[in-house]
C-alpha cells in the first residue's frame, strides 16, 4: 500500500511592536521576547483589562494564543483588534493563520485580501495567502503569491518555504528543493525548511538525503513530532523497520494525539506480522478521526491478514464513503470479494479502480483473474495485456495470459509469454509444461522433451507430463523411452496411459493365417 506525505507551513509569523509606557503590556513583550509566552500571556491580559483598546495588546495575544494551540481565542483577539481599528492590517493576517489552522481557507484568503487592501506592500499577507491557497490546491496562484511576498521583501524565508511546498504540489521537486536551500541560506535554523526539503528529496527516490534532512528538522526542534513520523515512513520504505518503529512511537510520546503516527505504526506492525496490535494502533487513529479514510483502509489490510473477510470489507467500503475516489480501496475490495467467490463484485471494483485510476497495472491483473474464473477468456487475455503494456516487467502476467492462451489455441504466443514467466521463476513446473506441450503441437519436438523433461525434474508426480512425452517419443519411433514413460504415467494413475501401454507396449507374437507372407 502507498503512502501520501503532506506539508508543513509556517503559520506563525512574529512582529516587533511598537512599546508604549505602559508596565504591563511592556513587560508582556518582554516576557514574549523570551519565549515565556504563558507569563506573556498574562500580562497583555492585564493590560487589556487596564486599557481594552490597546489593539497591540489583542495582536500579541492573539499570536499566543493560536501558538499555545488556541486558534478560535486568537481569532476573537484578532476580531476586537479590527473592530477597534478597522485599518489593522496585522489583525487581518493574523486572523487569516488562524482560519487557516481550521481550515477555513476562504475565510483566511478573504483576511489576506482585506489586509493587502489596507497595506500593499505587506508582504506577509501575500504569504499568508499563498499558504491557504496552497492548502486549497491552488498550488500556481498560490505561488504568484509567494512571489510577489519575495519581490516585497527578498529576505522572507517564510516565503521561500512555503512556494517550495507549493512546488511540491506540482510536482517540481527540484525547483522546491532550490527554493527550501534559499530559506535555509536566509535561516538556517528554519526547521520547517529542513522537513519540506526532506520531503522533496523522498520524491526524488533520495531516501537518505530526505532521513538526514528529518533528522537536522529533530535536531533544531526535538518536538517536531510530523518529522520523526516522515523519518519513520522513510526508514520503513527502506525496510529498517525497527528504526521506523522507534520513530513512531517517539511521536506518538511527543503528541499523544497525533493520527498519522499511529495509522503508520499501524501499518508497519501489519509488515511485521503483529496484525492484532495493528489493528489497536488503527483503531486508535479512527478514535482521533473517525473520517480517516486511510486508517480504516490499513485496518482493513490487517483484517485480511487476520482471515476477517467481512471486516475488511466493511472497513474498505468506509473507507471508499469517506474519500470516493480512493483507487486502491476498490482495488483491495475487489481482491476480497474475489477470495469469497464473489467474482462479478469484484469485477465491479477492478473496474471502478481503473476508471479512477488508469494506470493502474495490478486493478487490471486482478481483474483479468477474475475473468479467468467467470470463464471470460478473451476479456480477461485483455487484461493481462494491458497489465503487461503499463508494467512490461508483469511477471504473474504473463504466465496468465501463456496459460490462456494455450486454451485459445495461441500456441506461439504462449511460447513468448512462457518464456518471459520461466525467465522470472514464475510457477516453473506449469509453466514448463505448458511451454512444452505448445512446442509439442507446432512440431517443435526436441524442444518439447526438453520442457517436458525439466517439469518432471520440478515435479515427478506429474502424470499428464509422463503421458506427453510418451506421445512425442513414440511419434519419433523411440518405443522405449515412450512405454517407460507409459508405465510410469500408469503408476501414477494415468488412464490413458494404462491403455496406450496395453495397445503398444505389451509383448506378443501375431497369429497369422496358415500361408501369410510378410514382405518387407
Amino acid at each position: 500500500m502507498k503512502k501520501a506525505f503532506f506539508y508543513i507551513i509556517l503559520l506563525l509569523p512574529q512582529f516587533t511592536l511598537a512599546q508604549t509606557t505602559d508596565m504591563y503590556f511592556d513587560k508582556g513583550v518582554e516576557l514574549y521576547n523570551s519565549k515565556d509566552f504563558q507569563g506573556a500571556l498574562d500580562y497583555f491580559t492585564k493590560e487589556i483589562e487596564l486599557n481594552p483598546q490597546n489593539i497591540n495588546a489583542y495582536n500579541y495575544r492573539g499570536i499566543i494564543k493560536g501558538g499555545l494551540g488556541d486558534p478560535n481565542g486568537a481569532i476573537a483577539d484578532f476580531s476586537k483588534e479590527i473592530a477597534i481599528n478597522p485599518g489593522a492590517f496585522l489583525g487581518y493576517s493574523n486572523r487569516a493563520n488562524e482560519k487557516n489552522n481550521l481550515h477555513d481557507y476562504k475565510g483566511a484568503i478573504a483576511d489576506c485580501d482585506q489586509a493587502i487592501i489596507i497595506n500593499p506592500k505587506f508582504d506577509l499577507a501575500y504569504n499568508n495567502r499563498g499558504n491557504s491557497k496552497n492548502n486549497l490546491g491552488d498550488y500556481n496562484s498560490a505561488i504568484t503569491d509567494f512571489n510577489k511576498a519575495i519581490e516585497l521583501n527578498s529576505k522572507n524565508d517564510l516565503a521561500y518555504n512555503n512556494r517550495g511546498n507549493a512546488k511540491n504540489g506540482l510536482g517540481d521537486f527540484n525547483g522546491a528543493v532550490a527554493d527550501f536551500n534559499k530559506a535555509l541560506e536566509l535561516n538556517p535554523q528554519l526547521a520547517e525548511a529542513y522537513l519540506n526539503r526532506g520531503l522533496s528529496k523522498n520524491s526524488l527516490k533520495d531516501n537518505y538525503g530526505a532521513i538526514a534532512d528529518f533528522t537536522k528538522a529533530i535536531e533544531l526542534n526535538p518536538r517536531l513530532e510530523t518529522a520523526y513520523t516522515l523519518r519513520g515512513i522513510t526508514k520503513s520504505g527502506l525496510n529498517d523497520y525497527n528504526g521506523a518503529m522507534a520513530d513512531y512511537n517517539q511521536a506518538i510520546t511527543i503528541n499523544a494525539k497525533f493520527k498519522q503516527a499511529y495509522e503508520n505504526r499501524g501499518e508497519l506492525k501489519t509488515k511485521m506480522g503483529d496484525f492484532n496490535s495493528a489493528g489497536l494502533d488503527l483503531s486508535q487513529a479512527i478514535s482521533l478521526d473517525p473520517q480517516y479514510a486511510e486508517a480504516y483502509y490499513n485496518r482493513a489490510e490487517a483484517k485480511i491478514k487476520l482471515q476477517d473477510n467481512d471486516g475488511a470489507i466493511a472497513d474498505f467500503t468506509k473507507a471508499i464513503s469517506i474519500a470516493p475516489d480512493f483507487s486502491p480501496a476498490y482495488n483491495d475490495r475487489g481482491i476480497v470479494k474475489a477470495a469469497m467467490n464473489d467474482f462479478s463484485g469484484a469485477i465491479a471494483d477492478y473496474s471502478r479502480s481503473i476508471e479512477l485510476s488508469p494506470d493502474l497495472d495490478m486493478a487490471y491483473f486482478n481483474r483479468g483473474l477474475a475473468r479467468v474464473n467467470m470463464r471470460q477468456r478473451s476479456e480477461a487475455i485483455a487484461d493481462f495485456t494491458k497489465a503487461i503494456s503499463l508494467n512490461p516487467d508483469y511477471k504473474e502476467a504473463y504466465y496468465y495470459r501463456g496459460a490462456l492462451n494455450v486454451d485459445a489455441g495461441n500456441f506461439n504466443s504462449v511460447i513468448t509469454d512462457l518464456n518471459k514467466a520461466i525467465g522470472y521463476n514464475i510457477n516453473l513446473p506449469v509453466s514448463y509444461s505448458l511451454r512444452g506441450y505448445a512446442k509439442f503441437v507446432l512440431h517443435y519436438y526436441d524442444g518439447a522433451i526438453a520442457d517436458l523433461t525439466k517439469t518432471i525434474e520440478l515435479n515427478p508426480a506429474s502424470d499428464e507430463t509422463y503421458n506427453l512425452r510418451a506421445k512425442i517419443y513414440f511419434s519419433q519411433k523411440n518405443k522405449n523411452a515412450a512405454c517407460a514413460d507409459w508405465a510410469k504415467a500408469a503408476t501414477l494413475g494415468n488412464k490413458e496411459a494404462v491403455f496406450s501401454l496395453k495397445q503398444f507396449c505389451e509383448k506378443h507374437k501375431p497369429a497369422h493365417p496358415p500361408g501369410w507372407v510378410e514382405w518387407h
